[in-house]
């Protein structure tokens, strides 16, 4: 072990030598150790979490585990051009050791294999120029909070071009290209080799953000996914609308956001259309017609800030196979899981947050909830108690847009209170504890079924950032 550590800092010394003496690097990341008490996040929930089945749901129990991640970024470079290589560890104490994966490798004897890529690209600017460039593997943010692709690794070129008081960002991604395994949710997809750019995924997209005063900043957005697929499928998940045979899909978004801050007021909001078409040989094209739309406040309130929310998906209700509409949107968690990210309401239970680690679980992940839509509510107030304390209470509903063959007797799914409390240990290590509680609403109760228990979640939070 001695000797492999030896060699290890031998190369890193040399890379270091290597570099040239006019270029920085830079190591900044965290470390986060979370011990987690919950009823839901567990086995034996999964299909009462993502589709509202209440048939083996196991909310009567609860459980205890630990997650850990550590991500480190590294950043080599000047102000004209830098390389970005950005990795993550991730792990469940005592799940398993010496194996080779990744979310594993933290119980005896460790020693996995378990180092996960998150970003591998090139940033640079022209000189003289208002143009910059990031080309390879990257994280990616819509003009929506996430709704679309939020948080999200992608590879591709992102162009971005600013004339005062016009910024424009040109972005190609290919999402996919000749996957051995093309089903959603059967496994990690790779490219084959074998048939490059005979079955491939691409998204296109355009943003131009106006800011012509301090006070106002409209941007439009124009985006597009270009999926074609081979053999009666497409790599997106598709909805029950579009039954077998449908090879290629067509999606096109057409939205702004907007942000007007006049103090102790900011507000945002956005308001986006979803269109398109899946479609295929010798079946009718199942047309998307779906919208979004968003309204947030955030207001510094004496000591504090406080802020609302509420969102928007449209849903549809109409699943049969033949219909020739789909009246929700298409996201990127139909490709891959989370992939889209929205967590900007910072709820626990009901939606996505961004302390999930391997346990990423909530009532709704993917934004069009399965195509039912949702009306997600959010508010909070956070503020700094003491020198080294901090603190915040929340609140939020969540209900379907439609129920789309849900069996329960309405389309509530669930009200959620949370509460956290932060200490700072000392300078980027601090210190959490943070609770949640999900009254379940009658989406999830059916006459002559056993009603699901409320949800609950309480975990710490050790974070060491650097």
């Amino acid at each position: 072990m001695r000797k492999g550590l030896f060699v290890f800092l031998s190369l890193a010394l040399v890379v270091a030598l290597a570099v040239p003496a006019a270029a920085e690097v830079k190591l900044t990341g965290f470390y986060r150790v979370k011990p987690t008490t919950a009823n839901f996040p567990i086995a034996g929930n999964a299909q009462f979490i993502t589709s509202g089945s209440l048939s083996g749901n196991n909310t009567g129990v609860s459980t205890s585990f630990v997650e850990m991640r550590n991500r480190l970024r590294f950043e080599v470079g000047d102000e004209n051009v830098k390389g970005i290589t950005f990795f993550e560890l991730d792990g469940n104490f005592g799940d398993t050791g010496g194996q080779t994966g990744r979310n594993q490798g933290f119980a005896s004897n460790g020693d996995s294999i378990n180092l996960e890529t998150k970003n591998a690209y090139i940033w640079f600017k022209i000189p003289d120029t208002g143009l910059t460039f990031q080309v390879g593997l990257q994280n990616y943010m819509d003009e929506f909070a996430g709704l679309l692709f939020g948080a999200s690794d992608q590879a591709g070129v992102v162009v971005g071009a600013k004339f005062d008081p016009v910024g424009l960002r040109f972005t190609w991604f290919k999402l996919r290209d000749d996957i051995a395994l093309a089903s959603p949710g059967t496994g990690y997809s790779r490219w084959t080799g074998n048939n490059a750019g005979g079955k491939s995924a691409d998204y296109y997209a355009v943003d131009a953000k106006f800011s012509a005063t301090p006070v106002v900043a409209i941007t439009g957005h124009f985006g597009f996914i270009n999926d074609r697929g081979i053999g009666g499928t497409t790599f997106a998940a598709k909805p029950t609308e579009a039954g077998a045979g449908y090879d290629t899909l067509r999606s096109y978004y057409v939205g702004a956001n907007a942000t007007v801050k006049v103090a102790p007021v900011t507000l945002t909001g956005f308001a986006l259309y979803n269109f398109g078409q899946f479609e295929g040989t010798g079946v009718s094209d199942v047309k998307i017609g779906g919208i979004a739309g968003d309204v947030r406040a955030d207001v510094q309130l004496g000591p504090g800030n406080l802020f609302g929310e509420v969102l928007y998906v449209s849903g549809d209700d109409d699943t049969s196979v033949g219909n020739d509409k789909f009246k929700s949107i298409v996201t990127g968690s139909d490709y891959a899981n989370l992939t889209s990210y929205f967590g900007r309401p910072d709820l626990l239970i009901l939606f996505p947050n961004f302390d999930m680690i391997n346990s990423a679980t909530a009532l709704v992940l993917n934004p069009n909830n399965g195509g039912k839509g949702l009306i997600l509510g959010a508010a909070g107030f956070s503020m700094k108690f003491a020198e080294k304390v901090s603190g915040k209470v929340g609140a939020g509903y969540l209900a379907a847009d439609k129920k789309r063959g849900q069996l329960g007797d309405g389309k509530g799914m669930g009200t959620e209170i949370n509460a956290n409390v932060n200490y700072n240990i000392t300078k980027g290590l601090d210190f959490g504890v943070y609770a949640a509680y999900a009254l379940l609403g009658d989406f999830y109760s059916v006459a002559g079924t056993e009603d699901p228990d409320d949800l609950y979640l309480l975990f710490g939070r050790l974070n060491y950032a650097f």
